[in-house]
């Protein structure tokens, strides 16, 4: 008996050793778990090939939240459903938001943007710009209009999917004159012409001022001053733009029939204007917040 009680009592250390650091073990598992799944380690930074997803604000003109910076895109619902924000002409507002997934050095998002999130760890918030080639970059065509003095046809043709593009709510027909108000702000007149594949439009304004465009307190009007030998003379008065420089400003959107353009600055009576896209050759600004990086 003495004997039993002596291993039994040989053996106690042991087992407690045992016991002692399968404690320690579990321990320090569920330590790391409960600091894995909620104290992560942000101390990581992006590097070419991993998958990032961030929060942003894309603006023109200047950095989200100085004076000029007008958003073209964002992934805060806060921001895109804040009407007191300033909006580019062609913002869209998105039925969700959510962060953006990408991976470093894929294509997916433009070069710059992707690049510059390269040495940031989770929870950096910083700013980039983009030069216009850096940005959506590709072809424009630019032109200038006068402040006073423009002629215009009372007619003009256009080809079936260039009306139907212009005026998509507008139908026509053969041998029925259609009724419509026009980009011009007038009415006008369409119908279906060379057996249904062009459009006849006719012009028919008044000598008065139509608002074509109204943004914050921009206001555009045209204002008719004369109509004779089948022609429209008339003014563009531009009404409290916003400068962001000498001569350049928050772009202006305005259809015309068969194109659009986007009046980019204005110059004692001259008006610079670029057709296609708002983005294309435009200079980008980012705020950047990096949400996860895998």
């Amino acid at each position: 008996m003495t004997g039993e009680k002596t291993a039994k009592k040989d053996r106690d250390p042991i087992f407690t050793i045992c016991l002692a650091i399968f404690l320690i073990a579990a321990v320090v598992a569920v330590g790391a778990f409960i600091a894995n799944e909620y104290f992560p380690d942000n101390s990581e930074t992006a590097s070419t090939g991993d998958k990032v997803t961030v929060n942003y604000t894309g603006t023109y003109y200047d950095e989200y939240g100085k004076e000029h910076a007008v958003v073209f895109d964002t992934s805060y619902a806060n921001i895109g459903n804040d009407s007191n924000i300033a909006k580019a002409n062609d913002y869209t507002a998105k039925s969700s938001y959510s962060p953006l997934s990408f991976t470093v050095g894929g294509t997916t998002v433009l070069k710059a943007f992707g690049d510059s999130v390269i040495g940031h760890k989770v929870g950096d918030k910083y700013n980039i710009y983009l030069s216009e080639s850096e940005g959506y970059y590709g072809h424009s065509t630019f032109g200038t209009l006068k402040k006073t003095g423009n002629v215009m046809y009372m007619s003009t043709t256009m080809t079936k999917s260039e009306f139907t593009a212009a005026y998509p709510d507008v139908s026509v027909a053969e041998n029925s004159q259609t009724t419509f108000t026009s980009d011009y702000g007038w009415d006008a007149t369409a119908i279906l012409t060379n057996n249904g594949k062009s459009v006849l439009v006719s012009y028919k304004p008044d000598v008065k001022t139509y608002e074509v465009y109204k943004s914050g307190n921009t206001v555009v009007n045209y204002k008719v001053t004369q109509i004779a030998d089948g022609q429209i003379a008339y003014d563009i008065d531009i009404q409290n733009p916003t400068f962001v420089d000498s001569t350049n400003i928050q772009m202006i959107k305005l259809d015309l029939g068969v194109k659009t353009i986007y009046i980019t600055s204005i110059s004692g009576d001259e008006i610079t204007y670029k057709e296609g896209s708002e983005r294309t050759n435009q200079p980008l600004y980012f705020q950047i917040e990096i949400v996860k990086i895998e």
